[in-house]
């Protein structure tokens, strides 16, 4: 029989079951002083009736009981209770050793008749405690399990001998499998053409058994008929030294952004090599005025010798010399400026070196001193010719060649436009290098848009507005900057800085 409803004194509640009305009195009293509530009753049966409805949060049960015994009750509410922790103290008069034994197979905690006020709030409080990280820990447990099933990537969970002991709802799903069919497999099942670089992967996380998470590529390639897939993948150690090694791996598919990046950087490459062609066709001019010098000396000279051989004349040996040095030397010109232009042309991806900056900067005004020089433009190169620094010197020469080709473009004639060393912001990393002209400057709106691919001031035909966006890619991936200052009819100035290999004098 139920003799008191729930009297509350806030906090939490307790369950006192004893058919004695005195020490149910005197438990009642100690609880609700101690500013938590109770619930009272007089038999196993209504306890577990109570116990049902999961509002308690401790039990005091007494062992001998009018109905069924304090032993089985406390057996039947741990099953009632289940995963969550109600703990439960048994009060008795039994105080016999086996008799004690024979509770804490059971009970949580054993308190023999009389016991102390105070003991038994203290065993009470301390239970509670104990109650309470327990629920914080199912708490925590419910929300990992929740998140590690529900969220939309794949994770497997790994032994120390690399088979998955667990794994999420979104792997099977996206290998049609079911988590029977997927756990106690290795991982290696899995990844059957990345099972070297997965084991040294792997390998790594028990050699280093630190929180931090480890994140490479593999190629996930399933059992038969599943789907190929490039994943990203991310692992963390989640073991101790008494139960193994345990990793935690999610893996998001990259198929699709893989492809994509490569499209897109097939699509740059063949953008770059069409600017970079078309850089060359505004050249075109220049480097046919180059050419054509040189080869009207060849024809002029060597017509001249063959006119005279089929008349027969006689050639004198030092005139025969001084023609053939002359038309070799022009031949040699014509071929350094095609080799200029060809290397300008080439394919390929950075190749770093030890550069000479000065002789760099030569090789780009052979292609550009032609155009300079029809309009009136003076270009002068005041770099040192023992600065060394690291880059590849064909794509730091076509930094050159569109720098200096804008400002041919734009200057009027009898500009000025100098190549000089710079303050650089970090001296002991890069050098510093500013063409500078004197040339009309860019308007503020436009200065903000110069490294914008296609963007260009030009009029139609005259650029594809490549050639800054270009400068700007290459330096990057030469570890170094190109920055313009400019203002609006005060010309500009276009720094570069590159990396260097060793000191120098200036």
């Amino acid at each position: 029989m139920l003799l008191s409803s729930n009297e509350t004194s806030g906090g939490k509640t307790i369950l006192i079951v004893d058919d004695n009305l005195n020490t149910t009195a005197f438990l009642k009293d100690l609880i609700l002083n101690a500013g938590l509530s109770c619930i009272t009753c007089d038999c196993g049966l209504d306890a577990l009736k109570i116990v049902k409805k999961g509002t308690i949060d401790l039990v005091l049960l007494d062992i001998v009981m009018p109905d069924i015994n304090g032993l089985t009750v406390t057996s039947q509410i741990k099953t009632i209770s289940g995963k969550k922790f109600l703990p439960v103290i048994l009060l008795t008069a039994l105080s016999e050793s086996k008799d004690i034994v024979a509770g804490l197979m059971y009970a949580d905690d054993y308190i023999t008749k009389p016991f102390s006020g105070e003991e038994l709030l203290a065993r009470i409080k301390s239970l509670l405690r104990t109650r309470e990280l327990q629920n914080q820990l199912l708490l925590s447990t419910s929300r990992y399990k929740c998140l590690y099933e529900n969220f939309p990537s794949m994770y497997i969970t790994v032994d120390s001998y690399n088979n998955i002991i667990d794994c999420n709802r979104f792997f099977c799903d996206t290998f049609r499998l079911k988590k029977d069919d997927v756990v106690g497999r290795s991982i290696f099942n899995f990844f059957k053409e990345d099972r070297l670089s997965l084991e040294h992967f792997l390998s790594s996380i028990s050699r280093d058994q630190s929180a931090s998470v480890q994140q490479m590529k593999f190629c996930l390639t399933g059992i038969a008929g599943s789907p190929t897939m490039m994943v990203k993948m991310n692992a963390v150690y989640v073991g101790d030294e008494e139960t193994g090694l345990s990793v935690v791996i999610s893996m998001e598919d990259i198929t699709q952004q893989l492809r994509l990046e490569e499209e897109q950087k097939l699509a740059r490459k063949q953008l770059y090599r069409s600017a970079r062609l078309a850089s060359i066709g505004t050249l075109a001019s220049g480097v046919a005025h180059e050419l054509n010098n040189p080869l009207t000396a060849i024809l002029g000279f060597s017509s001249a010798l063959i006119d005279r051989i089929k008349m027969k004349e006689a050639i004198d040996e030092a005139e025969l010399n001084q023609y053939l040095q002359i038309i070799n030397s022009e031949a040699l010109r014509c071929r350094d400026t095609v080799e200029v232009l060809t290397r300008f042309a080439r394919e390929g991806g950075i190749q770093t070196t030890n550069v000479i900056l000065h002789n760099c900067i030569e090789n780009a005004l052979k292609l550009v001193q032609p155009r300079a020089d029809k309009t009136g433009i003076i270009i002068s190169n005041e770099v040192p010719d023992n600065v060394i620094v690291r880059a590849d010197s064909l794509k730091l020469g076509q930094v050159f060649v569109n720098v200096i080709s804008n400002c041919i473009d734009f200057c009027p004639s009898g500009s000025n436009v100098s190549i000089s060393p710079s303050a650089s912001h970090d001296p002991s990393r890069l050098y510093s290098v500013r063409i500078s002209d004197n040339g009309p400057g860019i308007k503020p709106d436009v200065l903000s848009k110069i490294f914008d691919p296609f963007f260009t001031t030009k009029d139609i035909g005259g650029g594809a507005g490549m050639g800054l966006a270009i400068c700007h890619k290459i330096m990057e991936d030469c570890n170094g900057s190109i920055d313009i200052i400019s203002e609006y009819d005060n010309g500009t100035k276009v720094n570069l800085e590159i990396p260097f290999e060793k000191d120098y004098s200036r």
